[in-house]
């Protein structure tokens, strides 16, 4: 139908990935409109008109049609609202567009992962029936050079792709098809948070490097010299518990190497070799990313609240023993003096609370009654 395709997009987040979204979807045709929260981050766009960018699209610039930080400026008259936002931002990304999204309008966060929370939220500002989809990851591999410039590495070959409810997502995804082209339908939304494998390698690759990072200003490249054989296997326990507890939601996930090969992350031999050292030691994407210069970063402060938290959550709900997951998160929580379990991701936040497995696929299944 005429008046479901999408063409034009309100992207949310003026960040690596929002400004990477509005470089790819301007150089394809759609009309782009850009809200970031902070004027520090808008101010440098504004002025220039738009965005340039660097890397595989090549050195160029993109003029937006809009570039604001009033989320209803950038909304009124777009088919799609794509959130661009790191997951603890999510939350607040929600309650800002909440006020001025309409029923007939797509809402599409990449990355998602945070389950329910989203609808949750919507939910809650009154949102009777909320529809939200999500990809399990960001479509790019990207970087913010300068205020106004992006470099763009990579595009995922692979997106996992689900829908709240799940009954929606075949709809979604065909109008969405032409925006990111790599969507790739999965059952429901657990389908997307078991494969955000952030969580379980950049919180230990981290965690045992922090006296490197400390003393060096993280002088070494995170994953190709930080990523050892020892900090491997630790990823490598990591993902163990993560499928596990996809397992007890009936949910099948592939083992880091078979994703991380999936979406043109690492290579055969990578994927062949079967452990996370092979993945990261054959990641030519990822290879010469520079360490954090600090552990104030969101290895820590996303990927752990949002990430390996939740994922706990859900073991404790399905009995899952997760004590490689539950260590990390401690011994973080003690470096970095940040209560990661108490503000991540509960079951409270996700309005999980009280609910059993089955409850939980019910809900993920058939939404909001």
């Amino acid at each position: 139908m005429a008046e479901s395709v999408v063409r034009t997009v309100a992207v949310i987040g003026a960040g690596n990935g929002g400004c990477a979204a509005a470089v790819d979807l301007v150089r394809r045709g759609f009309d782009v409109r850009l809200y970031g929260r902070s004027v520090g981050t808008v101010g440098p766009l504004q002025r220039r008109g738009g965005v340039e960018h660097e890397g595989i699209f090549g050195d160029g610039f993109v003029p937006l049609s809009t570039i604001t930080t009033d989320p209803a400026e950038a909304m009124t008259g777009a088919d799609a609202v794509v959130m661009m936002g790191p997951t603890q931002a999510h939350e607040a990304m929600a309650r800002a567009i909440g006020p001025h999204l309409r029923a007939d309008q797509i809402l599409f966060a990449a990355p998602g992962h945070t389950l329910t929370l989203l609808p949750h939220t919507l939910r809650a500002l009154g949102h009777a029936r909320p529809v939200t989809c999500e990809s399990a990851t960001l479509p790019y591999i990207c970087r913010k050079v300068a205020p106004d410039r992006v470099k763009v590495s990579r595009k995922a070959a692979v997106l996992k792709f689900a829908a709240f409810p799940a009954f929606r997502r075949d709809e979604l995804a065909e109008r969405l098809g032409p925006l990111f082209p790599a969507l790739t339908p999965v059952p429901t939304l657990l389908d997307t948070v078991f494969p955000y494998t952030n969580a379980i390698h950049h919180p230990p690759a981290l965690l045992c490097n922090i006296g490197r990072v400390e003393s060096t200003g993280g002088d070494y490249c995170h994953y190709y010299d930080g990523i050892t054989p020892s900090v491997g296997r630790i990823i490598d326990g990591l993902d163990e518990e993560r499928r596990a507890v996809a397992a007890a939601f009936g949910c099948r996930v592939d083992r880091l190497a078979d994703y991380f090969f999936q979406i043109g992350y690492t290579d055969e031999r990578g994927r062949d070799g079967g452990t996370a050292y092979s993945v990261f030691h054959n990641s030519e994407p990822n290879r010469w990313i520079k360490a954090p210069s600090t552990i104030e970063h969101r290895f820590f402060d996303e990927d752990i609240p949002f990430g390996l938290v939740p994922l706990t959550e859900l073991g404790r709900l399905a009995g899952v023993a997760m004590p490689v997951s539950d260590a990390v998160i401690e011994l973080a929580s003690i470096a970095t003096g940040k209560p990661y379990r108490s503000i991540g991701l509960t079951r409270a936040k996700l309005g999980l609370d009280g609910l059993d497995v089955a409850a939980v696929r019910r809900l993920v299944e058939q939404g909001f009654s």
